[in-house]
């Protein structure tokens, strides 16, 4: 063994139960067995007050305002922003939580076997910057707690950044300490974590009512106008549009967590059912209640510090420096729970699911964890002090992501329910050959590129004129205004065209065994249809051939259409 196979071998991650790790599995990206399947009801609901109770959440009804829309404007856009969001979340998540493997195990079935690793760079990409917006918002936050206790060693930490970087020492300092704070959570195993989103939930929730309470309980002279209406004239025409772009910028703020909200599902108990259920009640709820709060409170401390402080840990620090020791204990105590928030959204919504994206780019030698360290050490490049710099570069940021994840989203939600008629075969994700039915062309479905991109095509222009000071035509503006929902709409439905049109014989066979069965839509239904064999082959405990051979045998009793050549063809994996 030369030197750079042993490093290599070194390298591979350990056995975990199961065949060795190779380039298509490891244990982090098998069906979730029913042992780590510990999510219930409570746990979905607290994992969306976590997400949704953000800063970001918070900032971005009061960034609407802050952009030219009346307070009352701006509660439309989060309320239909919401209700959408949450609607896309619940179509996409389903699959997950019937089926118990999550987005980097679906995006093969969407992408093919070698196309999926486009999908999974996007959203790993994606994951880098929300981790560091959000480590950056957390770094506030630790701000806040320090100079409670030590305000003059904290004021008089020096600046070596230039005033153009739009941070001093002191905040870069703090926002190293947050990412620190968050290493040794990243070893937590995802199925381990209820006792943390349960403490979570219960600090985030409490501490935005405590600042409320106290906000509107000091406020002078009511809600300040200054913070719930802006000096922006519209016409009729421009305040239409401007609401459509709140909306969207409302979903764009949790598109990438719709994206790969399966990375959560697979873990529900069974029923499957009630996952969804709690999970699509509590997702407008709690992302209403905080983007309200933020209007709220932004609004009743206007007049006290003289500008509206969009950011809660900016808030909180002129709160310290305008009071004394009283002021400082209480700032302490709420900045304390504003790092918990943050470490609530960043741990299981941006470290842990982006590790799992991660590990399905090479899973021989990644593993979840491994996966998280590596967000965690990149997450620096992106800067995300400037990316907070202003209201409006915020907002931008936010309605972005809408313009790549929507479409993704829409491929992923027709393929479950019209193209696979919500049949997943689950050991052929785990076969990087012909022998799949998700194999393709070698191993690429050009009909979902072809679907991306044609769902990205409308809103691009537009997209480079709100990132950039590029000049766009208002049409172009327009369309980018309507971004997730048009991309959603576009990609979605070509989609389903292409696979109509262009089928895949192989696919077709199985669901129609299965559906002439009357197969059970869930992973234990069909290996109980099927036979052991079809978990066991996933886990490396037979052949292929041994799967098929048994699963084909199950069929022909339950239904005469599997002796056809069509269904021989897809045991024998034969796709296009």
């Amino acid at each position: 063994m030369t030197l750079r196979q042993a490093i290599l071998k070194r390298l591979e991650v350990p056995n975990q139960e199961e065949r060795v790790a190779d380039r298509w599995h490891n244990h982090d990206l098998m069906p979730v067995e029913p042992a780590r399947r510990t999510w219930g009801v409570r746990q979905f609901i607290e994992l969306w007050i976590l997400v949704n109770m953000s800063i970001s959440g918070y900032q971005t009804g009061s960034s609407l305002v802050a952009n030219g829309l009346l307070w009352w404007q701006a509660i439309i856009c989060i309320i239909f922003g919401d209700l959408l969001a949450a609607t896309f979340c619940t179509l996409n998540s389903t699959s997950g939580a019937y089926y118990h493997i999550g987005y980097p195990a679906i995006s093969r079935i969407v992408w093919g076997m070698n196309g999926s690793y486009f999908a999974l760079i996007n959203r790993t990409l994606l994951s880098v910057v929300w981790f560091a917006v959000q480590a950056w918002n957390g770094g506030l936050c630790v701000l806040v707690c320090l100079r409670a206790i030590f305000p003059h060693h904290v004021d008089n930490i020096p600046n070596p950044f230039p005033p153009s970087t739009g941070m001093d020492g002191a905040q870069f300092l703090c926002y190293a300490l947050f990412m620190l704070i968050c290493v040794p959570f990243t070893y937590i195993e995802p199925h381990r974590l209820v006792l943390f989103f349960k403490l979570c939930a219960v600090i985030v929730f409490l501490n935005q009512i405590s600042m409320l309470g106290w906000a509107l309980g000091t406020m002078k002279g009511g809600l300040a106008s200054a913070a719930l209406t802006a000096d922006v004239k519209m016409t009729s025409t421009q305040l239409a549009w401007a609401i459509c772009n709140g909306i969207m910028a409302q979903i764009g703020s949790i598109a990438a967590g719709i994206l790969n909200d399966n990375d959560f599902t697979r873990f529900a108990k069974t029923p499957e059912r009630r996952a969804i259920t709690a999970q699509a009640i509590t997702f407008p709820i709690a992302a209403f209640i905080t983007a309200l709060f933020g209007i709220l409170i932004t609004a009743a401390t206007t007049e006290r510090y003289g500008e509206a402080l969009w950011n809660p840990p900016l808030l909180l620090l002129a709160a310290q420096k305008a009071g004394g020791s009283g002021s400082r204990a209480s700032t302490f105590f709420c900045g304390f729970a504003w790092v918990v928030t943050q470490m609530g959204i960043n741990i299981p919504g941006n470290v842990v699911a982006a590790g799992v994206d991660v590990a399905g780019l090479l899973p021989k030698y990644i593993n979840l964890r491994r996966g998280a360290y590596f967000i965690l050490l990149v997450s620096i490049a992106v800067t995300p002090w400037h990316l907070l710099s202003t209201s409006s570069v915020f907002l931008n940021v936010l309605g972005a992501y809408g313009v790549f994840l929507g479409p993704m989203t829409g491929m992923m939600v027709s393929h479950y329910y019209v193209i696979q008629r919500r049949y997943f075969k689950v050991t052929d994700i785990y076969i990087g050959d012909k022998r799949s039915i998700y194999w393709y062309t070698h191993g690429v479905n050009w009909r979902a590129f072809v679907a991306f991109f044609s769902g990205v095509a409308p809103c691009i222009t537009g997209f480079v004129g709100a990132v950039s000071l590029h000049h766009v035509s208002t049409a172009a503006s327009r369309l980018y205004d309507l971004n997730y929902v048009l991309g959603f709409a576009i990609s979605f439905l070509l989609n389903w065209a292409l696979h109509t049109i262009f089928p895949v014989p192989a696919q077709q066979a199985f669901i129609e065994a299965m559906e002439c069965a009357d197969a059970p839509k869930t992973l234990d239904g069909l290996q109980e249809i099927l036979g052991d064999s079809t978990w066991e082959s996933a886990s490396g405990s037979r052949s292929f051939e041994q799967e098929g051979g048994k699963e084909k045998a199950s069929l022909e009793v339950a239904c005469d259409v599997v002796d056809s050549p069509g269904y021989a063809s897809s045991i024998r994996g034969g796709g296009i």
